[in-house]
């Protein structure tokens, strides 16, 4: 286990040193701003309006751009691809900073669900990768 643990903080680190010399080269779209947190381009979705649209009827989600679902506390959120045509990651975190990966697959009506204060969305790949998770 401190192996494993040890081996996904080196590739963290990696990933993070790489990253931080890509800074440059990632350009944020209209809506979205550089988030040095996340090394990406982050959109806040804070409203009950903007939380329900979502993805939703988009062709595209630029590579590195992300969306992050913000509520005042953690309850069970459930999250659905009905209209959605991306395939994407999805990141469930609760208030205890305990987190869930799932895999949103395009046009699915299958609810995904979790208990979260925060669910992050960004192309496939891309959040398994930056957090060196895996889908179970």
């Amino acid at each position: 286990m401190l192996l494993k643990t040890l081996g996904i903080i080196f590739l963290n680190l990696n990933i993070n040193i790489i990253l931080a010399s890509e800074i440059d080269s990632i350009k944020c779209v209209d809506g979205f701003s550089f988030e040095n947190n996340s090394k990406s381009c982050v959109k806040f979705l804070t409203s009950e309006n903007e939380r329900k649209k979502g993805l939703m009827f988009q062709k595209k989600l630029e590579p590195d751009h992300e969306l992050h679902f913000l509520w005042n506390d953690s309850k069970y959120r459930c999250m659905w691809m009905k209209n959605t045509s991306i395939p994407i990651d999805i990141l469930f975190i609760d208030e205890k900073k305990n987190f869930v990966l799932e895999e949103g697959m395009p046009f699915s009506k299958k609810k995904i669900c979790h208990e979260a204060k925060i669910v992050i969305e960004a192309n496939k790949g891309e959040l398994a990768q930056k957090y060196a998770l895996l889908y179970e």
